[in-house]
């Protein structure tokens, strides 16, 4: 292939959301992971959250409205995402990714829209930085916080704000009311509910959530917060601006002084108490950076899974009529699949990324995928773990 009919095709992208998959990766989770199809509400958490997360793909979406993308997301992996209500969800995204984790993939989407991903053990938020940044200690702090006042609360509605429930909202719904409603479930009721701006929300599908949960991932787009009273009713008050959380940490005795040094290494600014002359540490710090440091302590430098090659992938794609050949190619090869044709001239080429096509193929194995979609040219198309080669017979 030439190198104009390579610059034509690298330079056109096609409007539309395509998802990559690998076929070893999701037989492997098979038994783990419920199935998950478009419009599923079987969401996923725990360690099918983090296993799904953890999966590979390619993920491409070129001048797409943010919550579209989402939603495709949501139903290719069954991962709850909720879009604060400060992110616009009709921004147009190019969050483009080689074959990579869905947690980068979604962190691109965030990214795209000018936004940060906070990654819970129930759902992901996308939203402003600060916000996204706080979510999970400031869960983390309200569920110590409950737990903390167990023999002050009425058992009855201890065990009501620690149970979970589902907390999915429909479209057009006011989050005031919501936090209201929600604590009337719990049997108490909320003391200064006009602490919240009157807002609509879209559609919001969650797993099940204790209330602590809910509260906070509701409250946190107002940069607000809540607590529970002495006398058992729920108040909202003004969220921090930043927030930590105390945990210990234990690191056998023999390697301190390496775990120190790693530490220091990745966060210079950390202060941290040693408990006497014990391997125990105490530091305050967010969810995130405690979750880092016990990666640190066991020097966990895991590497990704290996992609499958592109044979054995599984590959979802739309491409609507009149979609020239060449815009498809670009966006494969934007995708980190590697493209060769072989046997034409440019000039003899560039008629060819003329052509238009038109197809919606789901879950199509890589094998079949790449000649159905290249079926338009006289072409023998060979199909390998590392790329895809077109190769057109002389004359």
């Amino acid at each position: 292939m030439g190198r104009n009919a390579t610059q034509i095709g690298r330079g056109i992208l096609i409007p539309a959301i395509f998802l990559f998959s690998s076929t070893n990766l999701l037989s492997r989770l098979q038994s783990k992971l419920p199935v998950v199809s478009a419009g599923s509400d079987r969401l996923l958490t725990g360690r099918a959250l983090r296993d799904a997360l953890a999966q590979q793909r390619s993920v491409t979406s070129q001048d797409s409205p943010l919550r579209q993308a989402l939603q495709r997301l949501r139903a290719e992996t069954g991962i709850a995402i909720v879009l604060d209500r400060r992110i616009d969800p009709s921004r147009r995204v190019d969050a483009s990714t080689e074959y990579v984790t869905t947690r980068n993939s979604i962190s691109a989407h965030a990214a795209s829209a000018g936004a940060s991903a906070s990654f819970g053990d129930s759902f992901v938020l996308i939203g402003p930085s600060a916000a996204a940044g706080r979510l999970r200690t400031l869960t983390a702090v309200n569920r110590k916080s409950i737990l903390s006042m167990r023999r002050e609360l009425d058992a009855e509605l201890y065990r009501s704000l620690t149970k979970s429930r589902d907390w999915s909202w429909p479209e057009l719904s006011e989050p005031r009311r919501m936090l209201v409603e929600a604590a009337g479930i719990m049997g108490t009721t909320v003391d200064n509910p006009e602490m919240i701006p009157h807002d609509l929300w879209a559609t919001g599908n969650l797993p099940p959530l204790a209330f602590v949960d809910y509260a906070t991932l509701v409250l946190v787009q107002f940069d607000l917060n809540f607590e529970v009273t002495a006398d058992s009713t729920i108040r909202i008050v003004s969220g921090a601006e930043s927030v930590v959380i105390e945990q210990t940490h234990r690191i056998p005795a023999r390697e301190k002084e390496i775990v120190v040094q790693r530490w220091k290494k990745e966060f210079p600014q950390l202060t941290v108490n040693w408990k006497g002359r014990s391997a125990a540490v105490t530091v305050a710090a967010t969810v995130e950076t405690h979750e880092r440091l016990r990666k640190l302590i066991r020097d966990d430098n895991t590497e990704p899974v290996t992609a499958a090659g592109v044979k054995d992938r599984l590959f979802t794609m739309t491409a609507t009529a009149g979609t020239p050949v060449a815009r498809v190619i670009a966006t494969l090869r934007k995708s980190g699949i590697e493209i060769r044709i072989d046997g034409l001239t440019d000039e003899e080429l560039a008629p060819l990324l003329l052509q238009t096509v038109e197809f919606d193929l789901v879950k199509s194995p890589g094998a079949e995928f790449f000649p159905q979609i290249f079926s338009i040219w006289q072409a023998n198309v060979t199909v390998s773990a590392d790329g895809v080669v077109l190769r057109f017979p002389a004359p």
